[in-house]
């Protein structure tokens, strides 16, 4: 009976030296989920280090114009706020950042594409994809700057409006966001009828994390407001945000075991950072702690850094309360700032 069976199997022989060969030659990342692109998981997102980044810096690429933003056309046309105010064009522009197509929303003051016009990039927050909108998280905040005479460049992201699909790895989603940033900057700055030398940045929540990393990375003047920014430290940033048994802590755990995390933490590159920052935080913020902001402003006027913390007592992460006044404070800093 054994010799039956061993009869029968004769051709294992010759098909396990074959599988064996096919295994040893195909690409890792066949059967290796931690290999990506023929990168082994410990190398590939050390392009994404803040040191790196630096030594990259900004890549520009063409602003081109693409259609009329609607859905913000809509919501300008009904907010009690902006009501009657159409002192600009708002339209939806695309650019490109690691051979990727990102949207976004520019609003053009009147009138519009003559003389040098000071510009503000708009950095949002996590935002839900289901009923996304180019524009989203910034609109309103870039409307009011607009009627003021600024430019202004709201970015989608990857993923989101009209840009092309972002990365599967959770982590590089994450990082690549810095990057995209620093190239929507070099290419606003390409512009013709753009001050280059006058160019500022508002960000809200997450996007607060990506603007204080920009900053680093790409240094330079660019007077920066920050609205209830995430600055709790990495990755405690992410770990806190995750419900009990997210993916995204083994995915952390993992990225702990390859990288050293603290090369990706704004935290530890202060020094780097030559823009005065104004941070503005709701004191009943659900998301953001005073005391992350106290910390960082702290931290940098340790370094030599021109920093404010300015608080808003029993608000909201959106400053919802004292909406208002927190955008005076924003046209007071940057029109101070920019006439420096």
């Amino acid at each position: 009976m054994i010799e039956l069976r061993v009869k029968k199997c004769w051709w294992l022989v010759f098909i396990i030296p074959i599988v064996g060969l096919v295994i040893f030659f195909w690409p890792k990342s066949w059967y290796n989920p931690f290999v990506r692109n023929g990168e082994s998981q410990s190398s590939f997102l050390e392009q994404y280090d803040i040191d790196s980044l630096m030594k990259r810096g900004g890549k520009a690429s063409e602003i081109k114009i693409v259609g009329k933003a609607l859905e913000v056309e809509k919501r300008f046309l009904t907010n009690k706020d902006l009501a009657g105010q159409s002192n600009f064009t708002t339209q939806v522009f695309t650019y490109e950042s690691e051979g990727k197509i990102i949207s976004g929303t520019m609003n053009n003051p009147h009138p519009e594409y003559s003389s040098l016009k000071k510009a503000i990039i708009l950095v949002r927050g996590y935002t839900e994809l289901a009923g996304y909108y180019p524009g989203s998280g910034t609109w309103k905040v870039a409307q009011i700057l607009a009627n003021e005479g600024y430019a202004t460049f709201s970015i989608d992201f990857l993923g989101y409006g009209l840009s092309e699909g972002e990365s599967t790895d959770m982590l590089e989603a994450r990082f690549v966001k810095v990057m995209n940033v620093m190239d929507l900057i070099e290419s606003v700055k390409n512009i013709p009828w753009i001050d280059k030398n006058k160019i500022g940045i508002w960000a809200h929540s997450n996007g607060g994390q990506i603007a204080l990393s920009v900053l680093e990375t790409v240094g330079g003047n660019y007077p920066t407001v920050l609205w209830a920014p995430m600055t709790q430290t990495f990755p405690d940033s992410v770990l806190s945000t995750i419900d009990e048994g997210s993916p995204v802590k083994a995915a952390i755990e993992e990225f702990e075991r390859h990288y050293d995390s603290r090369r990706y933490a704004f935290e530890n590159y202060y020094d780097w950072i030559e823009a005065p920052i104004l941070i503005q935080q709701g004191t009943a913020d659900e998301w953001c702690q005073v005391s992350w902001q106290e910390k960082v402003v702290r931290e940098l006027k340790d370094h030599g850094k021109k920093a404010e913390l300015v608080l808003y007592p029993n608000d909201n992460h959106n400053l919802s309360i004292s909406w208002n006044k927190a955008v005076e404070r924003n046209i007071e800093f940057y029109k101070t700032m920019f006439s420096l």
